[in-house]
């Protein structure tokens, strides 16, 4: 999911239709989803018009947009300078992930699916955020470990 300007979600379908297709972006690890965003950045600049201007001592410039990416990798957010940071149990985003991430880490020992962690994690960024609320999806798959199958404790 993306965390940004209401048409950042638009820009990405289209963006993902007409580059992924061409096997350019791949998003399987660290240092792919760097060089995924890293290609994408210019693409949002040329054929997107996105505006990178944020602070004038930022170190690079801004993306303009916040995602987090959970497939059978693993969990990782990006930030809008294309950081790229792994997360091994659960993560959130947006304005009410410091809700989530405390829901979450309340039950992550006692619960066993990820599903439901996520559910807890995203039902409270929503009751206590003013700026989040329903509706949501949720989406669920298998993480791979080295062998290729699901990890013991499944992570939301």
């Amino acid at each position: 999911g993306f965390v940004g300007s209401a048409v950042t979600k638009l820009v990405f379908e289209s963006l993902f239709k007409h580059e992924k297709e061409k096997g350019k972006l791949k998003f399987d690890g660290q240092v792919s989803i760097f060089e995924a965003f890293r290609k994408i950045h210019p693409i949002l600049k040329e054929k997107y018009f996105l505006n990178p201007k944020d602070e004038e001592d930022d170190p690079y410039e801004s993306s303009q947009l916040d995602a987090l990416i959970a497939n059978k990798h693993g969990i990782f957010g990006v930030y809008s300078l294309r950081e790229v940071f792994e997360y091994k149990r659960f993560w959130a985003i947006g304005s009410g992930q410091d809700f989530a991430l405390g829901a979450m880490y309340a039950v992550y020992d006692q619960i066993d699916s990820a599903e439901e962690i996520a559910r807890i994690g995203v039902t409270a960024g929503c009751e206590f955020d003013k700026n989040s609320s329903v509706p949501y999806t949720l989406y669920s798959l298998k993480l791979k470990n080295g062998t290729g199958e699901s990890n013991g404790h499944e992570e939301a």
